[in-house]
């Protein structure tokens, strides 16, 4: 049967032009399929491995939001603070001038913050200008980059509108609390207790040859989009006077983790195991529970479902409902926990069921025929696809049985 999953998968990627993809299935207490097929770096004609790493895109969040549930569980951070008190300058929405926009409202994208008309242009600057440009820069009035498009007219905490901007604040605030760097902090609380190779900062990857190049393919030509890096280290000039607190942007915590999908599956094992895995804990039972728990639910008017996909969130979770036509990942599941990612042409996919004990890692470097939908679900159809290999051929059955890895 595993073999079958493997040759469905390759059917998937060849009907739809992937250049390399990565699948794991895994139980609570371990991987029970890990495959690697295609290529992770075209141009030099590098095989995917299962120790290829990719920049995940969105399921990011998640790690950043486990690094924030880190800090709340120490007592460090109020998930009801008003942000503004924690970064030390006044963060509103014009139109709701005296509405608090809290840490809580961040995780679950109900701030009223968007990327709006200078969020590119405020990355861009973050990316390569020196210093680097304060977070206030696109957040207060007098700010370089402010817009007020990176406000909606909704109250805070009204209404769901998914944003990268938010999770930007959120890495800054890890900062603020912790004084560290981002990627410090996250390489230090997540990934070494997990003994993982996986970081917000590239030059922290042991090996630049595993990294996978993400391609896109206009006018029929593969391009790399991102991390085609040929071999060398990259060099990053303007982060030796950088403080930690003022732009968390640098480090990408709303979708710049570089992770195999081997040791991302570990993330997820241990969030499934509800804080720990093995002897490594990085958060409690009831913090876990807390995160996995409804802090928004879909109710027609109440936010931007993203044509079906986005029905329910957690603490920087995605709640999959299983609702026919919209946000159905495997079939057989009533209900999954996790997160999706989509950037430069990469498409990514982290969920386990509770009940069921199952869970998968889908990446993939690249869909030649582009990301096609349906009127099936609001997932992808490369993606449904991947899905339904999963659940017909992913002997999920072997999970049933376990007990945890505790």
């Amino acid at each position: 049967m595993a073999q079958d999953l493997e040759s469905h998968f390759k059917t998937v990627a060849e009907k739809h032009e992937m250049m390399g993809g990565s699948l794991v299935v895994f139980c609570e207490d371990g991987i029970i399929e890990s495959i690697a097929i295609g290529k992770a770096d075209y141009a030099r004609n590098i095989d995917m491995t299962e120790d290829a790493k990719y920049r995940i895109a969105s399921i990011s969040k998640t790690i950043t939001a486990i690094a924030i549930m880190q800090l709340v569980e120490q007592n460090q951070l109020d998930l009801d603070a008003n942000i503004s008190s924690i970064l030390g300058y006044t963060v509103q929405n014009p139109s709701h001038p005296k509405d608090p926009i809290t840490v809580r409202m961040l995780l679950t994208h109900t701030s009223s913050v968007v990327d709006g008309a200078t969020y590119s242009d405020f990355l861009r600057a973050t990316g390569s200008d020196r210093p680097i440009p304060n977070l206030k820069e696109i957040l207060t009035v007098n700010g370089k980059f402010y817009s007020e498009s990176q406000f909606i007219d909704k109250a805070p905490g009204s209404y769901f509108a998914y944003s990268n901007l938010n999770y930007v604040i959120l890495g800054t605030i890890v900062e603020k609390i912790s004084n560290l760097r981002f990627d410090i902090y996250c390489k230090k609380n997540i990934s070494e207790p997990l003994e993982i190779d996986a970081s917000f900062n590239v030059n922290d990857l042991s090996d630049i040859d595993q990294l996978a190049v993400i391609y896109r393919k206009p006018n029929g030509k593969w391009t790399p989009q991102v991390d085609n890096h040929q071999g060398t280290q990259p060099i990053y000039d303007n982060l030796a006077d950088y403080v930690p607190g003022t732009n968390g942007a640098r480090f990408g915590p709303q979708g710049s983790f570089r992770c195999s999908a081997k040791d991302l599956a570990k993330i997820f094992m241990l969030l499934m195991n509800r804080g720990s895995l093995g002897n490594v804990k990085l958060l409690s039972q009831a913090t876990c529970e807390k995160m996995f728990s409804s802090q928004w639910a879909y109710n027609e008017t109440n936010g931007n479902d993203y044509h079906g996909l986005f029905r329910s969130w957690g603490l920087g979770i995605h709640r999959v409902t299983s609702t026919a036509g919209k946000d159905i990942a495997l079939s057989d599941s009533k209900f999954m926990l996790g997160h999706a990612g989509e950037a430069y042409g990469l498409v990514s996919n982290a969920y386990f069921d509770l009940e069921r004990k199952v869970g998968f890692i889908f990446m993939n470097n690249g869909v030649g025929k582009g990301y096609q939908t349906n009127n099936s679900s609001g997932f992808y159809t490369v993606e449904q696809e991947v899905f339904e290999a999963i659940e017909n051929f992913g002997e999920l059955e072997k999970c049933a049985e376990t007990t945890g890895s505790n």
